[in-house]
C-alpha cells in the first residue's frame, strides 16, 4: 500500500527469486528431486546425471543458452547420460509456478515470468454497527518489466479521475 497524494510519488521495491528443480522416477518408482537451483533471465541450467547418479543442474555455456533463449526466459536441458526423462518445476519467492512434464534428451523447458500489479486510489473504509462504505478509483494495470527492481508512482488527478505514471529502474 502506497499512502501518497494528488502530484506525489512514491517508490516501491520488488524482488522475485526464481527457482528451479527437476524429479524423475528411479529404481522401485522412488521419486528423486534434484537439489534447487536459482537461475536469472537469460540462464540455462544443463541437466546431467554423472555416473548415472540423481539429476545435477549446472550452468550451461552462455552460447547455448543465447542459441535456446529470449533474454526474458530462464531454461533446463536435458543432458542425461545415461538418458532419464524429468520434469522440470518452477518456483517464484520459493511458491510452485508450474511443471513442464516429460523432458525428453536435448529437451528444453523455458520460463518466463512476467510480474504485474495494479493500483487503485482508495479511501480508508467507514464502518458503523451495520454497515461498511468505502470508495475507490478504477484499477490501473501496471506490468513491471522484467530487469526492473524499483518503480517510482507517481498519483496525478486529472479532471476529477485518478491517474498514475510509472518510472522503472
Amino acid at each position: 500500500m502506497l499512502t501518497g497524494a494528488a502530484g506525489a510519488a512514491e517508490s516501491f521495491t520488488y524482488e522475485d527469486s526464481i527457482t528451479t528443480d527437476v524429479t524423475s522416477i528411479g529404481v522401485n518408482n522412488n521419486k528423486i528431486v534434484s537439489a534447487s537451483h536459482d537461475i536469472v533471465p537469460g540462464q540455462l541450467l544443463s541437466v546431467e546425471s554423472p555416473s548415472g547418479w540423481s539429476p545435477l543442474l549446472q550452468a550451461a555455456p552462455a552460447s547455448m543458452a543465447q542459441a535456446r533463449l529470449t533474454p526474458q526466459q530462464c531454461g533446463v536441458i536435458n543432458q542425461t547420460n545415461p538418458y532419464t526423462q524429468f520434469d522440470s518445476n518452477w518456483y517464484v519467492n520459493g511458491k510452485p509456478v508450474v511443471t513442464m512434464p516429460n523432458l525428453d534428451l536435448r529437451m528444453t523447458a523455458s520460463f518466463e515470468y512476467l510480474p504485474n500489479f495494479y493500483f487503485m486510489v482508495a479511501t480508508p473504509p467507514t464502518a458503523g454497527q451495520t454497515y461498511i462504505v468505502q470508495n475507490f478509483a478504477d484499477m490501473t494495470h501496471y506490468a513491471m518489466p522484467p530487469t526492473a527492481t524499483d518503480v517510482d508512482v507517481t498519483v496525478n488527478r486529472k479532471q476529477g479521475l485518478w491517474d498514475f505514471d510509472f518510472s522503472a529502474g
